[in-house]
């Protein structure tokens, strides 16, 4: 079920990949779409619509980006770390929203 937990987690999840794009961008170019193409998906899937949930991820995502991007201006180690470290947080986001707002059923024992 999509309540208000589902939906900051969203926003959360698309927070962490804009952060991690500013930095992916600034150290490999504005031709790395590495963490945007995750953003795309993301939306096909959770808000292929536009309306407001849409918008929301998409601000998130953009907001991430622009503050990411002024305070990692160049690609060093401390830059490097912290897109590692928003990685970490994005597999940590996605994996709590599969589980807990999807969870499979129990396997059969055929």
């Amino acid at each position: 079920m999509r309540g208000p937990d589902y939906f900051r987690d969203a926003k959360d999840l698309a927070a962490t990949l804009g952060a991690a794009h500013a930095i992916r961008v600034e150290c490999n170019g504005r031709g790395d779409q590495y963490w945007r193409r995750y953003m795309s998906d993301m939306l096909k899937y959770e808000a292929p619509n536009r309306g407001a949930v849409r918008s929301s991820l998409v601000e998130a995502f953009n907001e991430a980006f622009t503050s990411a991007g002024r305070i990692y201006q160049s690609c060093d180690n401390r830059a490097v770390e912290a897109e590692a470290d928003f990685a970490v947080k994005g597999q940590e986001i996605a994996t709590r929203m599969a589980t807990h707002y999807f969870p499979q059923p129990p396997a059969r024992n055929d």
